[in-house]
């Protein structure tokens, strides 16, 4: 068995933790508007075509926020 971490560095891998998620979910929400922001502040985009970026833009976020999240957490 490994020795056991001091309380300084429980919290430490806390806060790395969730300094994480949270960009994490930054990051994921900035995708989605990249992607699927002309279709939803723009009238120019219309029926299936404002769908699809849409759903594209879910997905990207998605995508990233997954990206984020295993790739700082992995490094810890």
């Amino acid at each position: 068995m490994g020795a056991s971490r001091s309380q300084a560095q429980k919290d430490e891998s806390t806060v790395e933790s969730m300094y994480v998620a949270a960009s994490a979910v930054i990051l994921a929400g900035a995708a989605f508007a990249l992607v699927a922001g002309p279709a939803l502040v723009f009238d120019a985009v219309h029926g299936d075509a404002r769908r699809v970026l849409i759903i594209c833009g879910k997905w990207a976020g998605a995508g990233v926020f997954l990206a984020r999240l295993i790739s700082g957490l992995w490094r810890r």
